[in-house]
């Protein structure tokens, strides 16, 4: 009888420990398909947020590696505004300190 217990008490925590486990998964791979699936404006919202600067600000940071003139700048801004065009020198900044903007988290408003 104490056996039958005692195996009873073994098969209830595997069960328990194999729930936590595929819990556990399943918010592992949510939380990747959340940040897969972000875009360059949710990108450039995401540092502009976290900075407390502007996207307009964003958009003049990455272009200091680039030889990109103030009035390219306030263009490409425009055509951003109109058609959610991104010009290249943002691509390129938002793709090198991609890993560094998925590492940090938006508080909640």
């Amino acid at each position: 009888m104490i056996s039958l217990i005692y195996y009873a008490l073994i098969v209830a925590c595997i069960l328990v420990l194999t729930g936590v486990l595929f819990r556990t998964i399943g918010r592992l791979e949510a939380k990747s398909r959340q940040d897969s699936s972000l875009s360059m404006e949710d990108y450039l919202f995401k540092i502009s947020r976290i900075t407390g600067h502007s996207e307009y600000d964003v958009f003049c940071k990455s272009a200091e590696d680039w030889p990109v003139s103030r009035e390219k700048i306030e263009q490409d801004f425009s055509n951003y505004l109109q058609h959610r065009n991104i010009p290249h020198y943002v691509n390129d900044f938002v793709r090198r300190n991609k890993e560094h903007i998925d590492e940090l988290h938006l508080p909640r408003f």
